[in-house]
C-alpha cells in the first residue's frame, strides 16, 4: 500500500539562545516558533512516521552551550516532539554531543535504541537503515562509523536482499564523496569503507543526509544521495516522501514563517540560492524499478 513519511533534520534547538549563530544564518533566537510550525506542518501531513536526521540541538563545540543548557535542550526537544502525531526515529548529529565532555550518553538516554544509536525497521516492502555517524569521542564535523556498526550494516543489507526488500539508508553526514563537497568535514571520515559495503548490494535505492543545511540530489552507482536543508535556517525546508509500488516521490515543504525567512541573513543572496538548490534538488522522483531520476514540477511551499 502507498504510504507517506517525513524527513526532517538540523533543527538545532537552543531555547533562550544568546544570539543567532552562523553570522545570522541560523535562527536560534526564534527556534521555538520555528519548531512549533514544523510540528504543525508534520501533523497536517499525517505521515506514517518521521525520521530526524540529526543535530536536534546545539551541542558539540560550536555554540558555547553549557552542559546544563545542553541537557535542558534535549529535554525540550523530546517534550516538543511528543506533540508529533506519528512515531519519530532519530539519528545523532555532531551537535547532539555534550558540549563539554563530547559524550553521547544523554542523547542516547532520550533518543537511542537500547545500547545503540543506530537501528533499522521494515515498513511495507522497504527496509529503513538509520546509521550513527557519531562514533567519536568529541564533536568532529566529519564523524565516523565503527567496525561493529559496519558489520551490522552488511548483515542488514544481506537480510533485506534475502527478503526481497529495497533499502533506504539515513546518516547525518555524507557517506559518498562528491565533487561539490570534497572536503572531509562534509562526509564521514571512513566513507570509502562504508561505501564498499553498500556498493556490494543492488537493493539500495537512496541515502538521506542533513548536516550541510541545503537541498541537493546526487547519483552515484544508481544510488541517489539526498541532502536536506536545515530547519533552523533559510530555506527552512523538510521532505515529504510518498512511496508506492512503482516510485518514491520526494517533495520539499517550506515552513510558513515569512517573517523569519525574510529575516535570515542569506534569504536574498547567492548563498541562499545554493541552500535552496535547484527544482530537481527540491522535488524529484525515484523510479523503484528503473531507478531513474525525474524532475517533477518544482518546489512545493506550504
Amino acid at each position: 500500500m502507498p504510504f507517506n513519511f517525513a524527513f526532517i533534520t538540523d533543527t538545532h534547538l537552543f531555547p533562550n539562545a544568546p544570539k543567532n549563530f552562523g553570522n545570522g544564518t541560523q535562527m536560534q533566537e526564534d527556534c521555538l516558533e520555528i519548531h512549533q510550525e514544523l510540528i504543525r506542518q508534520l501533523n497536517d501531513f499525517k505521515p506514517e512516521f518521521v525520521i530526524h536526521g540529526g543535530d536536534i540541538v546545539c551541542g558539540g563545540d560550536s555554540f558555547g552551550m553549557t552542559s546544563e543548557q545542553y541537557l535542558a535542550s534535549l529535554g525540550e526537544a523530546k517534550d516538543l516532539n511528543s506533540n508529533i502525531e506519528a512515531p519519530i526515529y532519530y539519528i545523532p548529529g555532531n551537535h547532539d554531543l555534550d558540549p563539554i565532555t563530547g559524550s553521547k550518553d544523554a542523547y542516547q538516554e532520550r533518543f537511542g535504541y537500547g545500547q545503540f544509536a543506530y537501528t533499522s525497521f521494515i515498513h511495507e516492502d522497504l527496509r529503513f537503515i538509520l546509521l550513527d555517524a557519531q562514533e567519536v569521542d568529541e564533536d568532529l564535523a566529519y564523524g565516523h562509523i565503527g567496525h561493529e556498526q559496519l558489520r551490522w550494516l552488511e548483515e542488514e543489507l544481506n537480510a533485506a536482499s534475502d527478503e526481497g526488500q529495497q533499502v533506504l539508508i539515513f546518516a547525518h553526514q555524507l557517506v559518498s564523496p562528491s565533487e561539490e563537497f570534497e572536503e572531509l568535514g562534509a562526509r564521514i571520515d571512513n566513507s570509502e569503507e562504508v561505501m564498499r559495503v553498500i556498493d556490494g548490494f543492488n537493493n539500495v535505492l537512496a541515502m538521506f543526509h542533513g548536516h550541510l543545511h541545503l537541498n541537493r540530489i546526487m547519483e552515484r552507482n544508481n544510488v541517489f544521495h539526498t541532502i536536506t536543508a536545515g530547519i533552523i535556517c533559510y530555506p527552512m525546508m523538510w521532505r515529504k516522501i510518498t512511496v508506492d509500488n512503482g516510485l518514491i516521490r520526494i517533495r520539499s515543504a517550506q515552513l510558513n514563517v515569512p517573517r523569519l525567512l525574510a529575516k535570515s541573513a542569506v534569504a536574498r543572496n547567492d548563498r541562499g540560492a545554493k541552500l535552496l538548490g535547484s527544482e530537481t534538488d527540491r522535488d524529484f522522483i525515484i523510479q523503484r524499478k528503473g531507478r531513474s531520476l525525474h524532475e517533477s514540477g518544482g518546489q512545493e511551499v506550504v
